[in-house]
């Protein structure tokens, strides 16, 4: 193994388990106070250079999986689970880069979605489409059972995604709604690669029930931000009808 390789090894460990714990300063601070700005935009920073470097090291196992592991020379099935288990983590990266600059992104245009009108802007949602239905195709094929449940959840938040920037109108908090939705989703990838690739060690031995603690962060992600929805939607039409 490279001194490279390992380098962007425990860079992509370090800013990750950075991520992970500034994840909540953000998440629990007072909206819009002086903690939830700094630490969401150290939190932004830390979980780019964690996606860049998981998709580098996703892309070795992708293309030379041998060159990380060289007890797969002569094992074509391991070679093949660990090239699909590379294509999940660069679905989860592409996944995490569309929700934290989504995130962001939304807060940036919430007086204007005009700004989010362009290739740099919508790349990352049409991108995240093509990995969730890739993904898909592949989760039917090898009852790859992470892939079945994260091409449907791919989907639908490039779809969401998408909706916000190009519907002709939208509901007036809708800007705030993609902007918590982006952050905690991008938390929620952040948490399932964390639980997907320490959980190949950890919870190899508990058979299927190793797949609770993949799936639980997305289950526990999808059920805030779909309460965070109606929190703000429902407060939004209580002060339509006020005014």
């Amino acid at each position: 193994m490279s001194y490279s390789y390992q380098a962007i090894l425990y860079s992509h460990i370090l800013a990750g388990a950075i991520a992970l714990v500034l994840f909540w300063v953000p998440v629990t601070a007072r909206k819009g106070a002086f903690n939830h700005k700094k630490f969401g935009a150290h939190y932004r920073r830390a979980m780019l250079w964690t996606i860049a470097s998981g998709a580098v090291l996703a892309g070795v196992w992708l293309f030379i999986p041998v060159a990380v592991n060289p007890n797969l020379a002569d094992n074509p099935a391991g070679v093949a689970n660990l090239q699909r288990f590379a294509i999940f983590l660069l679905h989860l990266a592409v996944q995490m880069h569309a929700s934290v600059m989504m995130g962001q992104w939304a807060l940036d245009a919430k007086q204007s979605r005009r700004s989010l009108r362009c290739f740099s802007r919508t790349a990352p949602a049409v991108l995240l489409t093509a990995t969730s239905l890739y993904i898909g195709v592949i989760g039917v094929m090898n009852q790859h059972i992470l892939m079945l449940i994260f091409a449907p959840l791919g989907l639908s938040i490039s779809i969401g995604q998408l909706r916000f920037i190009f519907a002709k109108q939208v509901a007036p908090k809708a800007w705030l709604v993609e902007h918590l939705g982006g952050y905690i989703g991008s938390g929620i990838a952040a948490y399932t690669a964390f639980a997907a690739f320490g959980g190949r060690t950890l919870f190899s031995d508990i058979g299927a029930w190793q797949y609770a603690f993949w799936v639980l962060p997305g289950l526990i992600g999808g059920i805030a931000i779909s309460r965070l929805s109606r929190q703000y939607r429902t407060s939004t039409a209580e002060n339509t009808r006020r005014t």
